[in-house]
């Protein structure tokens, strides 16, 4: 029985932790509360490891930069149009219906420029800096009308393009959060060694957010790019794929309300904490330090949404404390009142602050003038001057004395704890599987086994822990095992979204974080929802046929023109050299050499002659 006193008095000592709550109201309001683990530390007792947990919530004008993957692989088709029909659309007419969507939500003050790439940028398919408003939308509706898919996918050129791009703003659009969105089916072609310390200098300076179409594409530069620059990967599995456009609405659900940038929440230990300092602050993808020997701290959160909540545990470590040296404070008047127990002033019982909480924001990026900065409420617990609070299984107390009631750890804090180090357990697995870069599909199931052995010892670890529901979190590890026998993919996305605290498309709509879903998210989402299919490709050039006025209609570009046939006459050049496949025999070889060259005249006479009616017919149209 002895033992099990112990362990009963060892367990508060050993997690007291504080939670930070940072929550964005509305496009101008923020608000920062915390809440300690528990509310009292008896004045002889040192906590090593007190955790707050602290929690933060929060619009402007915004420059976005899609980057579109226009690879070969994206004439891949997607589900077909109708039960009845077999013509399938590819998986560029959906991107193409799901980016005219995107432009169609974005407000007139925001800007657009699209980059198409595959080998490296398209600059014939892509976009200089437009205003969405006056004929901004028209001409990038007409750049993605033209949008065509072929040649290999290479991110970094593109990436580097559009960083370009941001860079090279006019000194009257720097006021204008960037973003990056980038998009992309296949896996990178160029050979480039992908990790976060390689990227972070090409994509820190803007949130890149990465989105993987089908089960083709390769998860881990994605999710590196996402992580280097504070943004989040999200993908859309194959039977999916026809929906791209409601996995990029979660996206810019949060794009079109911004509403604070530069955002940091900064931590001092208190002057009169009585030695209290900073561990360490459990904050995920946001980038937290520690200065002063643990005097001061900081979180760097960046972009907040209108709607959303962070939430980053603080842990402490708080000395034993004597009535001789310790000093309280009323957090109802905020006397000083010496080691007082209760305040002569206000008759409040006194607490002892152990942090204070300030954080800071902008409306725009580089807008000094226009930085917000507010002390917050900081953590204060009471101290009370009690000899122990041992209390025996059956409930008498020990050694006699009075029964002292064992504060009980605050559930919502523990729960986040347990979440921190569930995300370090499963993201550390992403990194280790990446790095092994596994060849063959029987090294699946094995990645399997290791994330069940995993999780089933860290579930033994914290089975006791009080206020701990572990179940919901059994369901989404076991929704992580039963994944990776497709890839790495949905694990990625997981660990992306809880990173940032901030929704991922986690390969359809249905496999999402709720928690992090804002009100403008859920809008947006049922907007894309309301979306008709795409339709297939034949389907398509007769609606645009259609609505093409008779006689003429301002022409057409002729170098798109003259582009389109040449592409055309290549393709069925190539094809000709398959249609004569030579026997073993001497004679069988010449005389399909014969055919095969008179074939290729042929179409190279035909090719001429077509391209010179398509000049006319162009020229014709100009004239009118």
């Amino acid at each position: 029985m002895g033992q099990l006193h112990n362990l009963m008095l060892l367990l508060p000592c050993l997690i007291f932790s504080t939670l930070l709550h940072i929550e964005a109201m509305s496009v101008a309001a923020m608000k920062v509360s915390t809440t300690p683990i528990f509310p009292t530390i008896p004045r002889a007792q040192t906590n090593k490891d007190l955790g707050v947990t602290a929690r933060r919530g929060a619009a402007g004008s915004r420059s976005q930069w899609p980057l579109l993957d226009v690879s070969s692989s994206m004439n891949d088709p997607v589900a077909a149009a109708s039960p009845e029909s077999n013509l399938q659309a590819s998986r560029l007419d959906v991107l193409k219906a799901s980016m005219k969507f995107i432009i169609s939500k974005l407000d007139d003050g925001d800007r657009l420029s699209i980059v198409a790439f595959n080998d490296g940028p398209v600059k014939e398919y892509s976009s200089g800096l437009l205003d969405v408003s006056g004929d901004g939308r028209s001409i990038t509706g007409k750049k993605i009308d033209r949008l065509q898919a072929r040649g290999g996918t290479a991110l970094m050129p593109a990436l580097e393009e559009a960083v370009k791009i941001l860079d090279e703003r006019q000194s009257s659009s720097r006021n204008r959060v960037g973003f990056i969105l980038l998009l992309t089916d296949g896996d990178d072609t160029t050979g480039f060694r992908w990790s976060r310390h390689a990227i972070h200098g090409a994509v820190a300076k803007y949130p890149v957010h990465t989105f993987g179409l089908g089960a083709s594409h390769d998860p881990e530069p994605l999710l590196h790019i996402a992580q280097g620059s504070r943004g989040t990967y999200s993908f859309v599995d194959d039977d999916n794929l026809g929906n791209i456009a409601v996995a990029l609405a979660v996206c810019l659900g949060g794009l079109r309300t911004v509403a604070a940038v530069d955002t940091r929440v900064s931590l001092k230990a208190a002057e009169l904490s009585g030695g209290a300092r900073i561990v360490r602050v459990d904050s995920g993808g946001y980038e937290s330090s520690v200065a002063c020997g643990g005097a001061s701290g900081e979180v760097v959160v960046g972009v907040l949404y209108a709607g959303e909540v962070k939430n980053f545990v603080v842990h402490l470590h708080v000395p034993a404390a004597s009535s001789t040296t310790l000093t309280f404070s009323s957090s109802e008047c905020g006397y000083y009142c010496g080691a007082a127990t209760v305040c002569d002033h206000c008759h409040h019982r006194h607490q002892q602050q152990l942090l204070a909480v300030g954080y800071s924001y902008s409306h725009a990026p580089g807008a000094a003038a226009a930085a917000v900065s507010v002390e917050g409420h900081g953590v204060f617990v009471e101290r009370p001057e009690v000899a122990a609070v041992f209390v025996s299984v059956d409930g008498v107390g020990v050694g006699g004395g009075r029964q002292q009631q064992i504060p009980h750890p605050s559930p919502v804090v523990m729960q986040h704890m347990v979440r921190f180090e569930l995300l370090e357990l499963v993201a550390g697995f992403a990194e280790a599987e990446m790095a092994s870069k596994p060849a063959t599909t029987k090294t699946k199931p094995r990645a399997a086994d290791v994330l069940q052995g995993k999780w089933e010892e860290f579930r033994r670890a914290r089975q006791f822990w009080g206020g701990v529901e572990l179940d919901g979190v059994e369901r989404e590890v076991d929704a992580m095992v039963a994944s990776l026998r497709g890839g790495l993919a949905y694990v990625s996305s997981w660990v992306s979204s809880h990173q940032m605290q901030r929704t991922t498309a986690m390969g359809s709509l249905e496999k999402v974080v709720a928690e992090f879903m804002t009100p403008a998210m859920v809008i947006m989402v049922e907007e894309a929802r309301k979306l008709p299919p795409p339709p297939p490709p034949a389907a398509a050039a007769a609606e645009a046929a259609r609505e093409r006025p008779g006689g003429c209609d301002g022409g057409d570009d002729l170098h798109y023109v003259i582009r389109q046939r040449l592409e055309l006459w290549s393709k069925v050049r190539r094809e000709v050299s398959l249609m004569y496949q030579a026997s073993s025999e001497q004679e069988d070889v010449q005389l399909t050499a014969v055919f095969r060259e008179a074939s290729l005249e042929a179409i190279d006479r035909a090719m001429h002659h077509d391209i010179y009616l398509a000049v006319v017919h162009v020229s014709n149209q100009r004239r009118c």
